[in-house]
């Protein structure tokens, strides 16, 4: 029955129904293009090539030594590591060299590039994570691969495994290594910069010794002593001169004794020639002041300013007795020689002899005196002019030393100046040269594995059934894929037919007249 024109309705009706009806009346078709996909499917399946994953359980192992004794060197983060140690395991030398050591992707390699290839492989690793007890970091990690066949996923896994573990060994002592090497560089310019400081140090000290702060001490202690000696020297100077001027006195003295005395004897002589010639004269002018006289009063001066412990003193009360002495020798000497003039003119010759003689003996010791204290004169002077020159010499030293306090705060500033400098780089180079023996320590414990290093904690054995693929969901897949693509093209050439399935279709309000019966052509 041919479906009314559309003029005839406002519009077709579908209903769930009719879709059940049309797929009805298609459920041939639909079963049999169902089972036809399904069965290629399956096919397609069954033919699939079986991809096997092998796992390798590394467990990274903690630093067996406490970092409290020996700290590691290499601090890196073992995700950042694992990134690195991921790019140097994957480089194209090592994927070819499993690829041609373990005949990896035969058919692959006859009509695919070398690039290809190595994207194919690098897609086939997987490096994964896993958590140990502690969430402070990983306790391990996994190195899966995917082959046909599971001893060969087993072995590559295995192998790549061992690339983590002996790579991470080798960078870490590497890296150790350019450690202690470039703490050793920078430990060899630190102690140069500090041998250059040293030095300047030294030429500084040696060029303002004397002028140091740590001399001010010995530089107030110096002028102190200096003054005191100035005292010391400048008495010495004034006992000295007074000195001298005794002796000068006394050396006037023994000159005026000594005149006084030749004139005397002359005197005397003449007198005893003149008594023997009854010639004697009336009067004599009264003498002047004898030496005597003279040695006394100067006694009597000193007295009024000195003890008579003192030195000049002593030697003056000596100087007197010996004039007394001298005085009353002469005094008998003349004497005797005017009792004898009143003899006869034979016997007055002796007389006189024994009188010169007495003379010519205390003339003698007269000018002994002179020469003595001559000589007493010269040295006081000596030392007089050795007590100047080191006055002299003190003075200078006084000067230095107050001009090198004067030049103390210069100092102190530019000695802090080299001295920080020195102290910045005494510490660099201790600091650095602890740093290298650490270093050291670490490295040798890197060459030892004693540090975080990389183990086989579970090597990758053969799977015992593929992994990929999955045959039956994928056959699941391919039967449900089917039917729906049946059912749709079935809908489609019913909708295409153009005939109304039942009177659910019509129009609403729509009157049916009748039903006429499916009627079958029956043969003739």
């Amino acid at each position: 029955m041919q479906k009314p024109t559309q003029s005839l309705f406002t519009s077709p009706q579908f209903s769930s129904l009719s879709i059940i009806y049309a797929l009805w009346r298609r459920k041939v078709f639909i079963a049999a293009l169902t089972l036809l996909g399904a069965g290629t499917t399956a096919a397609i399946v069954s033919r699939l090539e079986p991809v096997y994953t092998a796992y390798a359980v590394i467990l990274v192992e903690s630093q067996k030594i406490p970092e409290t004794f020996v700290p590691a060197t290499v601090q890196t983060a073992l995700e950042a590591q694992l990134d690195t140690l991921k790019q140097q395991v994957l480089s194209t030398e090592r994927l070819w060299s499993l690829v041609e050591g373990f005949g990896l992707y035969r058919r692959e390699r006859s009509r695919a590039t070398k690039e290809e290839i190595l994207r194919r492989m690098r897609d086939d690793i997987t490096i994964s994570l896993s958590r140990g007890w502690s969430a402070r970091g990983p306790g391990a990690f996994e190195v899966e691969y995917q082959a046909p066949r599971p001893e060969t996923a087993a072995d590559v896994a295995n192998r790549i495994g061992m690339f983590f573990i002996n790579e991470n060994m080798r960078q870490r002592t590497d890296e150790a290594e350019a450690t202690s090497r470039f703490l050793n560089t920078q430990l060899g310019a630190a102690e140069g910069r500090l041998r250059e400081q040293e030095g300047k140090l030294k030429e500084f000290k040696l060029t303002f010794n004397g002028e140091l702060p740590e001399q001010e001490g010995a530089l107030l202690a110096a002028v102190a002593q200096g003054r005191t000696e100035l005292l010391g020297i400048q008495d010495g100077m004034a006992r000295a001169q007074q000195s001298l001027l005794i002796l000068e006195s006394s050396l006037s003295y023994a000159q005026s004794n000594l005149r006084d005395r030749q004139e005397r004897v002359r005197a005397a002589a003449a007198t005893a020639a003149a008594l023997g010639m009854r010639a004697v004269p009336a009067s004599s002018p009264p003498p002047p002041p004898t030496p005597l006289e003279q040695a006394q009063s100067d006694l009597r001066s000193l007295r009024t300013r000195y003890r008579d412990s003192h030195p000049e003193i002593q030697r003056m009360m000596a100087e007197v007795a010996r004039l007394q002495k001298e005085e009353e020798d002469t005094r008998r000497a003349v004497n005797a020689a005017a009792a004898r003039g009143a003899g006869a003119a034979d016997t007055s010759a002796a007389p006189e002899r024994r009188a010169d003689a007495g003379a010519g003996e205390s003339e003698q010791a007269d000018q002994n005196r002179i020469q003595e204290l001559a000589g007493q004169i010269a040295a006081v002077r000596q030392e007089l002019d050795s007590l100047d020159q080191r006055r002299q010499r003190v003075l200078q030293e006084v000067a230095d030393s107050q001009e090198r306090i004067r030049k103390l705060p210069v100092r102190v500033q530019q000695l802090a100046v080299i001295t920080r400098d020195y102290e910045t780089s005494k510490q660099n180079y201790q600091s650095l040269l602890s740093k290298k023996l650490a270093a050291d320590v670490a490295t040798d414990m890197e060459r030892w594995h004693k540090s975080q290093k990389f183990v086989m904690l579970d090597a990758a054995r053969p799977p015992q059934k593929p992994t990929k693929p999955r045959r039956v969901m994928l056959t699941a897949a391919g039967a449900v894929f089917s039917l729906a693509l049946s059912t749709a093209l079935a809908f489609l050439l019913e909708l295409r037919r153009g005939v109304l399935l039942g009177e659910w279709e019509l129009p609403t309000g729509t009157s049916v007249l009748g039903r006429i019966p499916r009627m079958k052509l029956g043969s003739a």
